[in-house]
């Protein structure tokens, strides 16, 4: 192992003698040797690693430049250098067997060498000496040699492999899809679907998975052997109901392939009568179509080889075409099978049997068959549905279509019999039954029946304090309590001329508090039709109990105008205690139409200082935002009936009750009328009492007023008078708005700091200071 040393040489070897275990003098003398021989470089290599034997960079450095040395050379030919890269190697793994690093490399150099055993072996040796969290480094190496390799060595690997990582079971059916092994990809894909746990660790679903054996088992059916492929697919739509179309549609295209057809036909219609989606029916469906295409054209082609048309294949278009006609029915019972609930699929089904019923190609007794299967369909659907249940509509829908799908009176009556004795699912449903069987009874001309209809749906045995609302009763025991059947049955004791009868309808609502405001309306407007006025009056009354208000006042003010246009002036004293009567208790925020029409009733039967009056307590009785307006009708009313100088009394009062701006308008509006009355100065006085209350900043109005006026009614003194006014309030506005920004900025501010800094406004050295005066 002599080199030549030359003198460049002789400074490296001399540190490396002097200290031969540091790292870095040896890294130093193999870096200046870098375009040395390969021989003279190895032989550094072996001094260094002499003396440093568990150097990993040393020996990954070594390692890598024999394996470099080799590459791209036929080991046969240079097998004594393999064999020392070899037993360089295993020297380094003596020490070093817990590096991954040096094992990945020695397992990618043997792999070159194609010795199999070999290779392996030192693939098993790197799985035994590294920790389990560096398995999966060699495992993929390991694989890729497997697979490469290929035969019972690749089967044999990858069962050590899933032993320890089952969830990466799909790589072995790829490597068996990928070389064509069907019978191993099967076994695998079983194996992997027996095992409950099994988890993809791709994601992949086991429907998935079962859909890819259904294909294999389909397409490859003639490359496997002992498998019952019939069994495998039955046991996966056993699994998967919900999502068995694609199973069903390569177990039919199985028995197809295999060239058993009836049997495909079979396994095809028990596929479209068991599937339960709409889309697993979509794909059988299609799939069984193709079939029987399929089937015409091949019995075609037999037909034209022999040159004439055989009796099987009319036979194979007649069931084509009523495979056909079949597909509506046949989706019809996927859907109700998915959702056997729902209203509308039920209608749909039901709407089949009428459009075949309405098809005038058929003969009269396929049309009778047609409308007795609706009403079987309409049967089936009462009794499959439960109510509470019920989806896309209500129960009450489907035993109406069935009483329509009836063709004499008699057994629509039956249904709608049984339709009320029926559970619903709410009262709103069972109303609308009773209601319907009414006006069926009204339409073929029994008033009695209708009558027994609703009556039997009003009547009520036990205790009238049910909830309408109570969901916790049956719908039956509460029917009772249904204003759209109390309506019908009012209107038609109405048409019949029953006027008892309407009376204690009208009445019974009221009594089970069902009445609603237009009930109580409606009843007093048929007694005043029929002259009842005292009882119509006893109407409003009781509903006016009945009700709180706001809806009260509007059964106060229909009953009010029904008295007062009924017996005007000639029953005031009682007019005018129903007026108090419903004053009394009244809201401020509902009197004022009340005190109004009080009012009017004094000025047009009674006297005008009680009618003043009663404009004066509405002053006082209606809410605070009406009070402004009140007082304006009032002094209008004052002014009409006594004169207009009665209305300053009328004015100074309000000024007084009303707040700020109440007073500022009103103060206006008198100082207004002292004008059109000559008082000049009154009128100056009151406009500068509005005034104090209106800033002239943002209410100018009063102010273009007082301007108005001294223009035309004043002189000079009193302008400046006006301007000096002004200037005071604008001040005292002011003054107020910056106590009211210094108490806002005492507060705590949420943001410190502006998000913009904005310029400051400098002064201005030839500015004019200029005074209202001079305007």
């Amino acid at each position: 192992m002599d080199i030549d040393i030359s003198e460049s040489d002789l400074a490296f070897e001399e540190e490396v003698l002097r200290n031969p275990f540091k790292l870095k003098g040896w890294l130093r003398y193999l870096d200046h040797k870098r375009d040395a021989p390969v021989r003279t470089v190895s032989v550094i290599y072996e001094r260094a690693l002499r003396s440093l034997p568990g150097s990993y960079k040393l020996w990954h450095m070594y390692l890598g430049h024999r394996t470099g040395q080799l590459r791209g050379k036929n080991p046969l030919q240079f097998s004594d250098e393999v064999r020392k890269t070899e037993l360089c190697f295993e020297r380094a793994l003596l020490l070093l067997h817990k590096m991954p690093e040096l094992w990945l490399k020695y397992i990618r150099f043997m792999r070159v060498q194609a010795d199999v055993t070999r290779t392996r072996r030192v693939c098993d040796r790197a799985l035994r000496a590294l920790p389990v969290t560096q398995h999966a480094r060699v495992w993929r190496m390991y694989l890729r040699f497997a697979e490469h390799v290929g035969g019972h060595t690749a089967h044999h690997v990858y069962a050590r492999y899933l032993r320890a990582w089952p969830e990466e079971s799909e790589q072995l059916v790829d490597y068996c899809e990928s070389h064509e092994e069907w019978n191993a990809m099967t076994l695998a894909l079983v194996k992997v679907l027996d095992n409950t746990g099994f988890r993809s660790s791709r994601g992949t679903s086991e429907y998935g998975l079962w859909v890819r054996l259904a294909h294999v088992l389909r397409v490859h059916a003639r490359d496997l052997q002992g498998w019952d492929v019939e069994r495998v697919m039955r046991d996966g739509i056993g699994r998967f109901a919900d999502q068995a179309g694609a199973l069903w549609a390569a177990l039919g295209e199985w028995h197809a392939g295999q060239g058993d057809v009836e049997r495909a036909r079979d396994v095809y219609e028990e596929a479209v009568t068991s599937v339960r989606t709409v889309r697993d029916f979509a794909l059988v469906f299609d799939a069984y179509a193709e079939f029987e295409q399929a089937t015409v054209a091949a019995e075609l082609e037999h037909d034209v080889e022999r040159g004439r048309t055989g009796v099987r294949t009319a036979l194979r278009l007649v069931q084509l075409e009523r495979l056909l006609e079949r597909r509506a029915f046949l989706a019809s019972d996927v859907e109700l099978r998915e959702i056997p609930h729902s209203v509308r699929a039920w209608l749909r089904r039901a709407g089949l049997w009428r459009a075949r019923a309405d098809d005038s190609a058929l003969t009269d007794k396929q049309r009778a068959k047609a409308l007795d299967m609706e009403r079987e369909t309409f049967a089936q659907a009462v009794a499959a549905i439960d109510p509470r249940r019920a989806t896309e509509g209500h129960v009450d829908e489907l035993w109406l279509a069935y009483a329509r799908s009836c063709g004499d009176d008699s057994a629509r009556c039956t249904v709608l019999d049984a339709a009320v004795a029926a559970p619903m699912a709410s009262v709103a449903e069972l109303a609308h039954v009773y209601v319907a069987y009414a006006e069926h009874e009204l339409a073929r001309g029994s008033v009695e029946g209708a009558l027994r209809v609703l009556t039997q749906a009003t009547a009520h045995a036990g205790s009238t304090r049910v909830d309408y609302r109570d969901e916790s009763v049956a719908p039956a025991q509460r029917v009772f309590k249904s204003q759209r059947v109390w309506a019908l049955l009012v209107d038609v004791y109405e048409v019949d001329g029953r006027d008892s009868s309407v009376r204690s309808a009208y009445e019974r609502m009221i009594e089970l508090r069902i009445a609603t405001p237009q009930t109580v309306v409606n009843y007093a407007r048929y007694l005043e039709e029929r002259a009842c006025f005292e009882d119509s009056f006893r109407a409003y009354e009781r509903g006016i109990a009945e009700f709180g208000y706001p809806v009260a006042i509007e059964l106060w003010n229909i009953y009010l105008k029904r008295f007062v246009d009924r017996f005007g002036g000639s029953k005031l004293e009682r007019t005018r205690d129903l007026f108090e009567q419903a004053l009394d208790g009244c809201p401020s925020e509902y009197a004022k139409p009340v005190f109004v029409a009080y009012g009017q009733l004094e000025e047009t039967y009674g006297l005008a200082r009680r009618a003043l009056r009663v404009y004066e307590r509405a002053t006082r009785g209606v809410a605070n935002a009406d009070r402004l307006e009140m007082y304006r009708f009032y002094i209008a009313k004052t002014a009409e009936l006594v004169g207009v100088a009665h209305t300053r009394a009328v004015y100074e009062r309000g000024i007084s009750e009303l707040g700020d701006m109440g007073a500022m308008q009103l103060s206006a509006e008198y100082a207004q009328t002292e004008l059109q009355l000559g008082e000049v100065d009154r009128a100056r006085a009151l406009l500068a009492y509005a005034a104090q209350f209106a800033d002239p900043r943002t209410d100018p109005r009063v102010w273009q007023q007082w301007h108005d006026f001294e223009v035309q009614h004043g002189s000079e003194d009193s302008f400046k008078e006006m301007l000096r006014v002004k200037r005071s309030v604008q001040a005292r506005a002011t003054d107020a708005r910056h106590l009211a920004e210094v108490e806002l900025s005492k507060q705590p501010v949420k943001s410190k700091k502006p998000a913009v800094d904005l310029p400051t406004a400098t002064a201005n050295p030839d500015e004019v200071a200029i005074d209202d005066d001079d305007l």
